[in-house]
This record gives structure tokens, sequence and C-alpha cells, in this order.
């Protein structure tokens, strides 16, 4: 096969699922509820725990289940698309992909430190605190001195014989080997305080669909002239509604 040069592609295509249902009636405060509402919306998406999250909305433990696996799906192809991997066998890379994702995103780190009621009175706003993790900066000149070698090989001929998925999965093993080096025992970059306004809808609250796609950005520290600028379609997330019963 005639092989490709690779490249970092830094723009992430980001989505998370969604279940529109009501959630449990509850007698703490409201800025008590939006504050835990936030946290347990996160920690379903990045490290998979769940009972809040169930209480706040109702959903079942598969359903909790799904919304992590749904984004730690995109996760991973997130990570892909960074780095320019293809997906071209019959799932392994992928699978190895989103292996790494969680091990990665379970070490999120955010807190809510503030809740302002709003000055109409109808609404509230959370300050937001995330620190972004710096797995993908601390190993940066690592991952790019691993492709300029790789590079070097394309360009010397190495692969010209090498069928696409043994050329897609030598590349893929060399950007998670790196990266498993620091994925478990992650460093943390400067906080990120950031304004989330809790969306009042009828009987519902939720965080729109803009605000957690900022929040995510934050997650995980992306070094913004990263390499080449590809256009990748970004799709929107959407987030579970809970009920507004706290009063």
């Amino acid at each position: 096969m005639k092989s490709t040069i690779k490249r970092f592609i830094i723009t992430f295509m980001v989505c998370t699922m969604i279940f529109s249902l009501a959630g449990c009636g509850l007698f703490d405060s409201k800025a008590k509820v939006y504050s835990r509402y936030a946290i347990s919306l996160l920690d379903i998406n990045y490290k998979n725990i769940s009972k809040d999250y169930m209480t706040l909305t109702g959903v079942s433990q598969k359903d909790a289940e799904a919304v992590y696996v749904a984004n730690m799906d995109y996760q991973a192809h997130n990570l892909m698309n960074y780095y320019g991997v293809k997906e071209v066998d019959d799932g392994t890379i992928l699978s190895e992909f989103y292996y790494l994702a969680q091990s990665i995103l379970k070490n999120a780190k955010y807190e809510v430190t503030d809740v302002k009621n709003d000055k109409d009175g109808n609404g509230y706003t959370l300050k937001l605190t995330v620190y972004p993790l710096d797995t993908l900066e601390t190993t940066y000149d690592e991952v790019v001195s691993y492709i300029e070698g790789f590079n070097t090989r394309v360009d010397e001929g190495d692969y010209n014989n090498t069928t696409e998925v043994d050329y897609e999965t030598e590349f893929a093993e060399g950007i998670i080997d790196i990266l498993e080096k620091t994925a478990d025992n992650p460093g943390y970059m400067d906080p990120v305080v950031l304004e989330i306004p809790i969306q009042p809808s009828d009987d519902y609250y939720y965080i729109s669909d803009e605000d957690f796609l900022k929040i995510d950005k934050n997650i995980l520290y992306i070094r913004e002239n990263a390499g080449s600028t590809n256009s990748i379609e970004e799709s929107t997330n959407d987030n579970t509604e809970a009920e507004d019963s706290a009063e």
C-alpha cells in the first residue's frame, strides 16, 4: 500500500447521549439539587458513577450505563481523530482507544464552588471549577517525536508492502503506549472557572448542550496550535433533564 503521512488533527468531535426522563421528587434546596445534578451529570459521563444521577433523573442503572458507554465511545473516536488514527480493522483499534479514554477520563476533576440565584429570581447559575487533565500535554513532545519517526519510515518506503490494517494498527499502538504511561497518574493544568446556567423548562431543569460542550472542552487540555487543522464534523451533545421539584 502507499502509506499516508500522519499528523495531529486538533478539532474534536464531541457528543453525549440524551435521556429526557423525569427526575424524582427531592426536598433539598434548589441550589443544592442543581449543584448535585451538575456533578452527577459529569460523574456519569466521565467516571461511570451513577447513583446520584439515577436519583435525580429517575433513569435505570441500564440507562445510566448507556450514557457512560456512549460518551466513552465518542471520546475514543475523539482521540483517534486527534492523532489521525483510522478505524480500518474489526474494531480492535477502537476498543483500545475506548479503554484508553476510560483510563484518562476517570481522573476528570471538577467541583461546583458557588450557586447563585439569577437577578430575575427564576433561574440559577453554577460556578463550576474544572481542572483540565494534562495527559495530552505532558505526552505532546514524545508523541510528536514518535509521529516524526513514523513519517520518516513512511518516506523511506518501509510500509509500501504493508496492509492498511497493519499500518494503522502499528501507528495506533505507538500512540497508545505513550499515552498509557501517564493515563493513570495525570496532573492538572490551571483551573478554569465556568459559569453554567441551569435552564428551566416547565417542570424540568437541565444544562444546555452549548454549556455542556463548554465543560467538556475543558475536561482534557488540548494545545490549540497542535499540528494541522482539519475540519471534522462536530456533533452537539445532549443531556438528561431532571424534574424541577426542589423548593
